[in-house]
């Protein structure tokens, strides 16, 4: 499939609409495309040369890209596409951002006063160059908006008990929540808090149930090799709590700020400095 997004333009070609639905599949899931334009052909023949092979990943992936190119295959009429990728330590996906309604509306203002000012510019755009400056410059705004705003990352409890089952319970309770909520009939929303009311001690029962299985699971794997290990010492009392010093006063009648000074005064009282002068002479 031939495009311009990862070769050349290529004139005098029949007129094909092919590559539509990868170009879709690209831009739905935001990935990168590794080819060079200016690259030798991916596919290339006696009769003919053509760059429809491609390298795509996703944009974490593609930060570490090194030295992608093309190299000829002797076997094949496909070349062989070789790049390197940098070392790195897999991560997840950053946190999602929420805006809220202020923030949003904050947002389309911001870009509807940039656009009014880029409006004239539409008229004279005549190639693929300036039309993409101008949605750089539209979508620069955006950013820098959204940019302004303090980060409020919602952030999951990850527990190792915590699966599938669970996720289903929450989402059907939240929706039956919402729904218990919008409705303003009093007979149909007695109905609707008293299915709601179900669904969530049940969900809430599920979350004691599968806590308790993992915990019982956890001392199952203690007690595997020794049963006198750490959960036979937390149920019989046998671990020793760590020394937690507290502030104490000095003699200046202050008390002390951190450790340090703390075990200085403690020192300082039960071994006092000795003083010459104040000893009686035989």
């Amino acid at each position: 499939m031939r495009h311009e997004l990862w070769g050349p333009e290529i004139h005098n070609h029949r007129i094909s609409d092919q590559a539509s639905p990868l170009v879709s599949f690209i831009l739905k899931y935001d990935l990168i495309i590794w080819n060079d334009k200016d690259s030798e052909p991916t596919f290339e023949t006696v009769n003919e040369k053509s760059w429809i092979d491609i390298t795509l990943s996703s944009a974490n992936l593609a930060n570490k890209k090194m030295n992608w190119q093309v190299i000829k295959n002797n076997f094949s009429d496909h070349n062989y596409l070789v790049f390197n990728v940098v070392s790195f330590n897999a991560t997840r996906d950053p946190p999602r951002i929420f805006f809220n309604h202020r923030q949003i509306l904050k947002i389309c203002k911001a870009v509807h006063q940039k656009f009014l000012e880029l409006q004239e510019e539409i008229q004279t755009i005549d190639s693929k160059q300036k039309l993409e400056k101008w949605i750089e410059e539209l979508t620069n705004t955006s950013n820098q908006i959204s940019q302004s705003f303090p980060r409020k990352v919602i952030k999951h409890l990850r527990v190792p008990w915590w699966d599938s089952e669970l996720e289903v319970n929450r989402k059907k309770t939240r929706a039956l929540r919402s729904r218990y909520q919008r409705s303003r009939r009093e007979e149909e929303r007695s109905m609707r808090r008293i299915v709601y009311k179900k669904q969530e001690a049940h969900y809430k029962w599920l979350i004691k149930q599968k806590c308790r299985a993992s915990f019982e699971l956890f001392c199952q794997q203690l007690i595997a090799n020794n049963a006198f290990d750490l959960s036979y010492k937390i149920a019989a009392g046998k671990i020793r709590k760590q020394t937690v010093l507290q502030s104490v006063k000095t003699s200046n009648r202050q008390f002390t700020n951190n450790i340090k000074e703390t075990i200085q005064t403690i020192v300082q009282a039960l071994f006092p400095t000795d003083d010459s002068t104040q000893e009686t002479h035989v």
